[in-house]
């Protein structure tokens, strides 16, 4: 099987090299910003106009995955020299920044920066071989209903050592280039109650937020459609049967079902099979790639190693239905040649994305695939060179290639290589979040994370603990036995803890999920010593770095505190770097960011006494009062009723209801009653206490809110 990849760009093709501009580029850049004549609007003349050289690197794809929601770009490097050092360097950064926009390329939204280093590495780049390295920025693009057009455009810009500006999409970079590409949105899998009037081009009855709790989303349907539905779906285009029974009729031809012939094409009844679809299904030598291509792969060296891959879907049917059904699958299947005989024994696993029928442009639609990768076996150390593999990747259209055949031919889909550079032991990707607000990040739903229909993206996961005390947070009773394991969001001072990476500084920032500047963390550390000492630790004032901490400097793994304030979700990453905190120069080697959703707001607790005298009124003995009482939180944990001072027999004085964990209306609320008969005479308060699931201070639960009525019972029964 030949591989179906674009022809390679030789160096012949590319742009001249200007070798003494590439190696004096920082010094140039600093003497006149303009130098080399980028900079449109710059007063500065420019000496050696020069923009868009590609002749060291280039963005070869850009794409997205849409259910993981990673911004990813393909880059290539074609040149065994020319990126500052050898692989036991620093070598110097590639930048990528990332836009999107809504409006078909109107205006573009800034999404942020990301890099990767390059070196000089001649095992990978001799001849008119190249190195395909990759970059991903997770995003948060604003997601529509199905019933809408999902689809929008990214920007990426590539420059080589000098990082693109923010806010400026139309950028010129010198070293490097621009790619658009038409991506995917997934749509929302869950609709608000008043949308749905929205659709229909309805007014809203106010009448149903009396008894309809608003914010609380409704889960859609999302339909899988089988072969005789996709058939009736097809009906009148060019979608054949080899393609949207590929599922059934590939299970037929394999033998794996036991049905006959005729029971089969029963399946599907007035569909016409092709007499030669046998070779359709099993092609003998290449796949079809007229709905979907496996356009670039390559490899993200920053934490975690991540292999990429981006399809270009090329029409508008033919993908089992639209963004409102399940669609289908686009699988990707990995295998690298570590020990350089061809035979690409080791499969590194598959990776997927959902795709859908959708108003395709000419230029087609880029899909991303990313399947994180551990390579910490097969670093060496930087003495004994670069570690360059070969690595293939099989796209299969709705079924995945078999990791054992490496030599799969796709029926639906096709094969690429590449080249692959493994970072050296010394320059492994480094730098996690173990512990976020006092929970373990593998019990904190990621960020796009759905359950139940309800986004739960930086929210506890069911089975989350403490770190400290390996308790729940959403214990109401205190019985770690009947935790509810509701998801809980994070509130006050939220810490941040990770392993120490020695001779390495890092910053955490904050970024609001709905978009914005990120802001540094900086708050000055109480650490712990080993022996219970403890000291400050402060942040670089310049770049707003920490240096890390030897375990027995800092035996709880602190790295920042972050003091939240409001109730939106919130992007905390942690980027590290391989030089002290006081080094502006020290390099990016890796970033990991995490979700939080904050909920600083106190629940809303009211009561009322609504019979007799009311509030603050007299009752006799045996009476029973009655009102109103409000306990809600968009994270209620639960609430309690119960009468002061506590002066009567138990079983006495209770209030119905006196407790509970969901929601009452919204205010007036909902009904008490208390029933005096047996209660002494005195002045009573009858109290309402709410209570939510905040994580306070990444320690404690529950921001708490009460209110009270006043009653006195008087001895006497009125006449």
């Amino acid at each position: 099987m030949k591989t179906d990849k674009e022809a390679p760009v030789t160096k012949p093709t590319l742009e001249e090299a200007h070798i003494k501009e590439r190696n004096s580029f920082k010094a140039l850049v600093l003497s006149n910003a303009n130098y080399f004549g980028n900079l449109k609007d710059s007063k500065l003349q420019a000496v050696f106009p020069l923009s868009g050289n590609t002749n060291y690197e280039s963005l070869g794809c850009l794409g997205y995955q849409p259910q993981q929601r990673h911004l990813e770009a393909v880059v290539y490097l074609y040149q065994p020299s020319g990126y500052g050092t050898g692989i036991c360097g620093a070598g110097t950064p590639e930048y990528v920044r990332f836009y999107l926009s809504y409006d078909n390329g109107a205006t573009w939204q800034d999404q942020g920066l990301t890099s990767f280093q390059a070196h000089n590495i001649p095992e990978g780049t001799e001849g008119s071989k190249r190195l395909e390295y990759a970059v991903s920025l997770p995003i948060t693009p604003n997601r529509k209903l199905c019933i809408f057009n999902p689809l929008i455009k990214a920007r990426a810009i590539l420059s080589w050592n000098n990082p693109p500006p923010a806010n400026q999409p139309n950028w010129n970079p010198i070293w490097g280039n621009v790619r658009d590409a038409d991506i995917l949105v997934e749509p929302r899998r869950f609709i608000f109650p008043t949308e749905i009037f929205e659709v229909a081009k309805t007014k809203f009855p106010p009448v149903l937020s009396e008894f309809m709790d608003l914010d609380v989303p409704i889960e859609t349907k999302t339909k899988v459609l089988g072969a005789a539905e996709l058939a009736e779906h097809y009906k009148g285009t060019d979608v054949p049967p080899a393609r949207f029974a590929f599922k059934e009729l590939n299970a037929f031809a394999s033998g794996k079902t036991s049905l006959t012939a005729e029971a089969f094409t029963k399946l599907v009844p007035g569909i016409k099979i092709d007499p030669n679809i046998f070779d359709i299904l099993f092609p003998p030598t290449d796949g079809n790639i007229s709905y979907e291509e496996l356009k670039c792969i390559g490899l993200d060296p920053n934490h975690p190693d991540t292999l990429v891959g981006v399809i270009q879907v090329k029409k508008k049917a033919g993908y089992s239905g639209g963004p409102c059904s399940d669609g289908s699958r686009e699988y990707v299947t990995f295998w690298g040649d570590f020990d350089g005989n061809g035979s690409f024994e080791t499969c590194l696993g598959t990776a997927s994305v959902r795709v859908y029928d959708v108003n395709v442009p000419d230029a087609g639609v880029y899909y991303a695939v990313r399947l994180p990768v551990d390579l910490n076996q097969y670093r060496q150390a930087c003495q004994k060179g670069a570690k360059v593999v070969r690595i293939r990747a099989i796209m299969s259209w709705n079924s995945p290639a078999p990791c054992a055949n490496p030599n799969h031919v796709p029926a639906w889909g096709n094969r690429q290589e590449t080249l692959i550079s493994i970072a050296p032991v010394s320059g492994a990707p480094a730098g996690k979040i173990a512990i976020l607000g006092g929970i373990p990040v593998s019990m904190i739903y990621d960020a796009g994370a759905i359950v139940s229909g309800n986004p739960v993206q930086g929210l506890t996961t069911p089975a989350a603990v403490f770190a400290t005390n390996n308790l729940p947070p959403d214990n109401p009773d205190g019985n770690i036995l009947t935790a509810d394991g509701r998801p809980c969001p994070f509130a006050g001072r939220v810490s941040v803890q990770g392993s120490p990476l020695l001779g390495s500084s890092y910053k955490v920032e904050v970024i609001p999920v709905g978009g914005g500047a990120p802001t540094d963390v900086v708050t000055k550390l109480r650490l712990v010593r080993d022996d219970g000492s403890s000291y400050d630790h402060l942040a670089n004032p310049a770049t707003g770095r920490f240096d890390y901490q030897i375990f027995t400097q800092n035996v709880n793994s602190l790295l920042a505190q972050w003091d939240s304030t409001g109730d939106d979700a919130w992007i905390v990453r942690l980027t590290t770097y391989n030089g002290a905190a006081a080094n502006p120069f020290a390099l990016q080697t890796g970033s990991d960011s995490h979700v939080v959703q904050l909920d600083n707001t106190g629940p809303e607790a009211d009561i009322e006494i609504t019979s007799g005298a009311g509030s603050c009124g007299k009752f006799g003995p045996g009476d029973v009062l009655s009102g109103t009482f409000v306990a809600r939180d968009k994270y209620l944990s639960g609430y309690s009723l119960g009468v002061e001072p506590n002066v009567n027999d138990p079983g006495e004085a209770i209030p119905s209801p006196s407790s509970g964990s969901v929601n009452t209306a919204v205010a007036p609320g909902d009904n008490w009653t208390l029933d005096t008969t047996g209660m002494k005479p005195c002045g009573y308060v009858i109290r309402v206490v709410a209570s939510d699931r905040a994580i306070v201070n990444s320690q404690g639960v529950g921001h708490h809110a009460s209110d009270s009525a006043g009653f006195c019972l008087d001895g006497k029964q009125d006449d």
